[in-house]
């Protein structure tokens, strides 16, 4: 299932930097096959002044930010994605973001929820280009578990994953969504121990109760009612139920 951002079309205002800058929310060009994984903030990326990334990112209103439009380096990138109308809490997208020469001083203002901060000077800055909705083709870093995605009930999402089963994971065929998706892949019979591979994974509502079993040399746990849940499923394989079937 694809997610569509629909998303107003008022301009961002011109950067300080002199260079025009996109439209609040205009796609920034067909999604990426790899988008880099969601840094926190653009603080190491110092040396990347000029260059135009992007990141999978989860909308966020917990971190601060600085600025408006124009965000210091050190801003929480998802927070500033919410602030800046691209993303709502805990929706998921692509940004495309353009890393800058930071202005002389940054004007805080409350947006979309979100109170960002003023600043005096900060030498690097980012703004956001564009965001394209994630879908089963864009193939994203391994996030370690998909708590993050909780909610997103009946999205596809395709990860690549170095297979290990020393994660822990509760459930059988469906997860906990904190369970480890590299030793989940393990455990579905996807991916073998060490393989790197792409893995497809359905997002699903909490379960009341999960049970464990030992599969392909990986032992799940038991676990009582959780809040979110997730699958495993085979690249070239549809979800068929999607979320009323989830034995």
């Amino acid at each position: 299932m694809a997610i569509v951002l629909m998303l107003g079309q008022g301009a961002f205002a011109q950067g300080t930097d002199g260079q025009s800058a996109a439209k609040l929310g205009a796609p920034g060009g067909a999604a990426p096959s790899r988008p880099q994984a969601d840094p926190g903030t653009l603080f190491n990326y110092a040396d990347a002044v000029g260059q135009t990334l992007q990141f999978a990112v989860v909308g966020s209103t917990s971190g601060t930010i600085w600025g408006d439009e124009v965000y210091t380096s050190d801003s929480v990138l998802a927070v500033a994605a919410v602030h800046a109308g691209l993303l709502a809490p805990g929706e998921s997208g692509v940004v495309t973001v353009e890393v800058i020469k930071g202005p002389a001083s940054y004007a805080g203002v409350e947006r979309n929820g979100v109170v960002s901060r003023s600043y005096a000077s900060w030498d690097v800055a980012y703004r956001f280009a564009g965001v394209t909705g994630l879908n089963s083709g864009v193939v994203l870093p391994d996030p370690g578990d998909l708590s993050a995605y909780r909610g997103q009930d009946g999205t596809m999402l395709t990860f690549e994953v170095t297979a290990d089963v020393s994660g822990t994971v509760w459930g059988d065929g469906v997860y906990t969504d904190d369970s480890s998706l590299a030793a989940a892949a393990v455990h579905a019979g996807i991916l073998r121990p060490g393989e790197t591979g792409l893995v497809r994974v359905e997002i699903l509502p909490g379960a009341d109760s999960y049970e464990g079993a030992t599969r392909n040399g990986v032992a799940s746990g038991n676990y009582a009612a959780w809040p979110g849940s997730y699958r495993v499923l085979p690249l070239g394989l549809k979800a068929t139920s999607k979320l009323s079937n989830l034995n």
